[in-house]
């Protein structure tokens, strides 16, 4: 089966042309998602589930948005979009194929200017990272194997996730927006569907508590989740700090 999306960097040869030192927005679903990335970019909390920082003389920041598309969309709700030079996405996602691998690195970049999407490229090889471009699909739910292999091969998608497709419904084509996701589960895996409601302890332990049986898939699922984003953290930092 032929990916996904072409390489749109393998046919241009045009010398890149500096960025302007506009501001950058980078969206994450949760506290496990946003925490590393903000570390690794030398963030500051700035505020409620907001961090800021500069990354090679441009100003970063860093929204939690919480998890799925009604959250995210939320959460981007009066912000100004006219101040951004790109909006990324980031965080987990699930592999819809089989060469789509746990720890890969997946870019979904459609209708964004080459200006962004070549370095992607270049730091994925600078790096030796396993990527991707390809198609991220949207989904509400935590997907089971089947189903994830069903609808990749029908959507011809590498990957999904929950919050993605609403980032771009906020940026509404006017703002360059690509999404630059982990793979935490590969497509033939199943992980745990249920979530605390909330990040703070009390939440954590009344979890752990009514869902006891499940713990053990939970811990190795969260082991994971911290050695992907440890990989897109180290990514990301990367790619912004030659953008």
């Amino acid at each position: 089966m032929a990916l996904l999306m072409e390489d749109p960097t393998e046919t241009d040869e045009t010398p890149r042309v500096p960025l302007p030192k506009t501001p950058i927005l980078i969206t994450a679903a949760t506290l496990w998602e946003a925490r590393p990335l903000a570390k690794a970019l030398d963030l500051e909390l700035a505020g409620e589930d907001r961090y800021e920082g500069v990354v090679a003389g441009r100003r970063v920041v860093l929204l939690k948005t919480g998890i799925g598309a009604q959250k995210t969309a939320e959460r981007l709700n009066g912000l100004n979009g006219n101040e951004w030079l790109l909006v990324i996405s980031a965080g987990l996602c699930g592999s819809m194929q089989n060469n789509v691998r746990r720890g890969d690195v997946v870019a979904d970049v459609r209708e964004v200017e080459l200006d962004f999407v070549g370095l992607l490229k270049q730091t994925a090889v600078r790096l030796a990272t396993p990527f991707h471009f390809g198609k991220i699909l949207h989904t509400n739910i935590v997907l089971k194997p089947g189903a994830k292999r069903a609808l990749g091969a029908e959507h011809r998608v590498a990957a999904c996730d929950m919050e993605t497709a609403a980032v771009r419904r906020w940026s509404d084509g006017k703002i360059p927006t690509i999404a630059v996701r982990v793979v935490l589960d590969e497509v033939d895996e199943d992980i745990p569907s249920e979530a605390p409601e909330g990040e703070d302890a009390a939440s954590l332990a009344r979890f752990a508590l009514a869902n006891a049986a499940s713990m053990p898939a939970l811990i190795k699922t969260g082991w994971r989740s911290a050695r992907a984003m440890k990989t897109l953290s180290r990514f990301l930092t990367a790619y912004l700090e030659n953008l």
